[in-house]
C-alpha cells in the first residue's frame, strides 16, 4: 500500500479524492494498533504485515421485487453513487467513522473502491428485505466493502449484508458500515460474516438514531481466522430505541473480538444489547461493551448482556462489560458469562 499503489486507484469525484488523498497519509502516519492500549488488548497484530493487493470483490445486490426507482429508493454501487447523488454520500461518508479512527479506517478510506450505497426517501416503506453479497476470491487480496445506508425521515427498511469467500491462504478484509437512521426510521441491519480460513477481517458497524427512531441490528459470525468486529449505536435523537443482537460460533483457532458501545446522548432513549458464542478446540473470543450514558441524557433505558459457552478444554472466552453513566436518572444494568455446558 504505498504510493504506487495509490496512484494506480480509480480517480473518484473530486471531494472524494480530496478525502482519499487525506486518508492515505494518515494511513502512512498512524501505527498498527497495539495491545498496549485497552481497544485492542486482546488482539494482537503486531507480526501482522500489510502486504497485500488492493482488490474489488464481486458484489450482488438483490432487490425485494418492488419498482425501488419508482419509490426513490437509491440502491447501487457508492461509487455510482458517488457521482448520481454526490450531495447525499458527500454529507454522510465517513462521517460516522472517520478514516482517521485507526490505520486500517485511514487504510480503507485510502483504498475503497466499490462499495453499497442505499437510500431510502422519506415516509417511504421496504416491504421485503435488501441484501448485498460481497464475495472475495483472490489469495493475498485485500477488500474494503463500505456499506452507506440512509434511512430518511419515518422510512423504514431491512438490509442483509453478507460476506463471504472460499479458503484462502491469506486475505485481509477492511469494511466499514454506516447507518443514519433518521427521525421516526425504522432500520433492521443483518451482518453476516463468512469468510473462509485465512482471512483477516477488520469491520466497524456505526448508526446514528434519531429522534423516535429504532435501529435493530443482528451480527452473525462464523468464518475468517482473525476477526474483530465493532458495532456502535449512538443515540442522538430523544425517544430512540436500539436492539443489537450478535451471535458467532469459533472452532479451529479461530479468533474472535467483538466490541460494542451503547452511546446514550438524548434523553428518553433506550437501548438492548445481547451477544451469545460458543467456543470449541482451541478458539478464543473476548467482547468488550460499553453503555456510556452522557450528561442530559435522563430517562435512559440501557441493558447489555453476553453469554458464552465453552465446548472444549482449551477454548477460551472473555466478557468485559463497562458502564459510564453522567446522569442521574437512568436505569442501567449488564450481565456477563462464560461457563461450559452443564453435564
Amino acid at each position: 500500500f504505498d504510493e504506487a499503489a495509490f496512484e494506480l486507484l480509480p480517480k473518484a469525484t473530486e471531494p472524494l479524492q480530496r478525502m482519499r488523498k487525506q486518508a492515505f497519509e494518515e494511513f502512512r502516519a498512524l501505527p498498527i494498533p497495539s495491545q498496549e492500549t485497552e481497544e485492542w488488548r486482546y488482539t494482537d497484530l503486531s507480526d501482522f504485515e500489510l502486504s497485500f493487493e488492493a482488490h474489488l470483490p464481486s458484489a450482488m445486490r438483490t432487490t425485494s421485487g418492488q419498482d425501488l426507482d419508482e419509490l426513490g429508493i437509491v440502491f447501487c454501487d457508492l461509487d455510482r453513487a458517488a457521482e448520481s447523488h454526490a450531495e447525499l454520500v458527500e454529507r454522510h461518508l465517513h462521517t460516522l467513522v472517520p478514516t482517521d479512527r485507526t490505520k486500517f479506517t485511514a487504510l480503507h478510506g485510502a483504498f475503497r473502491t466499490g462499495g453499497t450505497f442505499l437510500y431510502i426517501p422519506r415516509d417511504v416503506r421496504v416491504e421485503l428485505p435488501l441484501q448485498t453479497l460481497t464475495y472475495l476470491d483472490a489469495d493475498g487480496a485485500a477488500a474494503f466493502p463500505h456499506t452507506l445506508l440512509i434511512a430518511d425521515e419515518g422510512a423504514e427498511v431491512t438490509f442483509i449484508d453478507r460476506f463471504a469467500s472460499p479458503d484462502l491462504a491469506r486475505a485481509l478484509s477492511d469494511a466499514i458500515v454506516e447507518i443514519v437512521v433518521g427521525d421516526g426510521a425504522h432500520v433492521r441491519y443483518v451482518s453476516i460474516q463468512e469468510w473462509g480460513a485465512g482471512v483477516t477481517h477488520l469491520g466497524i458497524q456505526r448508526a446514528r438514531v434519531g429522534r423516535d427512531a429504532e435501529f435493530r441490528s443482528l451480527a452473525i459470525g462464523f468464518g475468517a481466522s482473525l476477526a474483530r468486529a465493532e458495532a456502535e449505536t449512538v443515540l442522538a435523537g430523544a425517544g430512540g430505541f436500539s436492539e443489537m443482537l450478535g451471535v458467532f460460533f469459533a472452532d479451529g483457532t479461530q479468533h474472535f473480538d467483538h466490541r460494542s458501545v451503547q452511546d446514550h446522548v438524548a434523553p428518553n432513549c433506550s437501548s438492548d444489547l445481547l451477544y451469545k458464542g460458543a467456543l470449541r478446540d482451541a478458539s478464543r473470543a473476548v467482547y468488550s461493551g460499553w453503555v456510556h450514558v452522557r450528561p442530559g441524557a435522563q430517562k435512559t433505558d440501557a441493558m447489555q448482556t453476553s453469554r458464552n459457552i465453552v465446548l472444549s478444554e482449551h477454548a477460551k472466552a472473555d466478557a468485559i462489560p463497562n458502564l459510564e453513566i453522567e446522569a442521574n436518572d437512568v436505569r442501567c444494568g449488564h450481565a456477563a458469562s462464560v461457563g461450559p455446558v452443564d453435564e
